[in-house]
């Protein structure tokens, strides 16, 4: 069985990941789409930013975070920025 990858949303339409896609067994070419998904991959949303799907396409929307999460999302950013760093961090 042939699957696809399609990217998921939530009810506001915001980002959460990918999952798979099942061909029909009686359509052939033809995926099961999970509801609230789509084939438009979103673009790499970067910090204080989410994707959010409008229906049509992807938009990038900011975020408010509060001081905790931004502080993460400056971690994380470093961290992806910086590989040998995240090595040592994860004990490799």
């Amino acid at each position: 069985m042939k699957t696809i990858t399609v990217y998921n949303f939530d009810t506001a339409g915001f980002y959460t990941g990918s999952s798979d896609a099942d061909e029909s067994p009686m359509e052939p070419g033809v995926f099961l789409m999970p509801a609230n998904s789509t084939t438009e991959k979103p673009p790499q949303a970067p910090a204080g930013k989410r994707a959010r799907w409008n229906g049509g396409v992807w938009k990038l929307t900011a975020v408010r975070l509060d001081d905790r999460q931004v502080a993460l999302v400056k971690l994380q950013d470093f961290l992806n920025n910086n590989p040998d760093v995240a090595a040592i961090v994860a004990g490799n």
